[in-house]
């Protein structure tokens, strides 16, 4: 069943809301597209926020983009300009750093949702994974919601992450750009990752020589 403009684009500003939402895997009130690296504990929280917000800037054709460096105050909207093929140079008052999300919510720029295609092998995987990483994603932060405290990821949260950043890489390529930043100091879960295994490893292995000497003492 193909669905008509108007309900495509109603469903995919419903997935850019439930998208700004959990990308700042907070369990407490955050303003919709207030994103930035000061709401993430550690690299891994901010990777997985990262890769939440990295698909709408990934899904924007071609004819939009920012226009001018996005600037952000503390406790003000953050201000720039968003050109597209249609309105060269429009102004926006925005909440959030992920400048390209107010095009698709605001009416100014509907036709930025019309220019994605839809039809894409690429594309269509990039969306399911989103949507299955959301829905993961949401569910841990409620069970945070009820401990009352942050969590740790488990393997298939880490899996399901790390399948969604591959997608993106994988459509970036295709595209012939580099992995986007989605807003100033986000990182890559692959590289979150692979950052604290050499420190689990020394202090592993640290571990592992004080046990072995206290052992050969007695």
């Amino acid at each position: 069943m193909t669905l008509d403009k108007k309900k495509r684009s109603r469903q995919f500003r419903a997935f850019v809301v439930m998208s700004l939402r959990i990308a700042p895997l907070s369990w407490r009130q955050v303003p919709l597209g207030q994103i930035g690296s000061h709401l993430y504990s550690t690299p891994e929280r901010n990777a997985a926020g990262s890769a939440i917000a990295r698909t709408l800037v990934l899904l924007a054709p071609d004819n939009i983009r920012p226009g001018s460096d996005i600037v952000t105050n503390e406790g003000e909207p953050t201000q720039g300009t968003i050109e597209t093929g249609v309105i060269h140079a429009v102004t926006i008052l925005l909440v959030t750093v992920v400048a390209i999300a107010a095009a698709y919510l605001g009416g100014i720029a509907a036709q930025s949702i019309h220019a994605i295609n839809f039809d894409d092998e690429i594309t269509n995987r990039l969306l399911a994974a989103q949507a299955r990483t959301m829905e993961i994603l949401s569910l841990h932060v409620e069970r945070e919601r009820i401990a009352g405290h942050e969590l740790p990821f488990d393997e298939t949260e880490r899996s399901m992450l790390l399948a969604l950043e591959n997608v993106q890489r994988i459509l970036a390529t295709q595209r012939h750009r580099p992995l986007p930043s989605p807003f100033q100091g986000a990182t890559e879960f692959v590289k979150a990752t692979t950052s604290f295994l050499p420190m689990a490893l020394l202090v592993f292995a640290a571990f592992f020589l004080i046990k072995h000497h206290d052992e050969r003492r007695s």
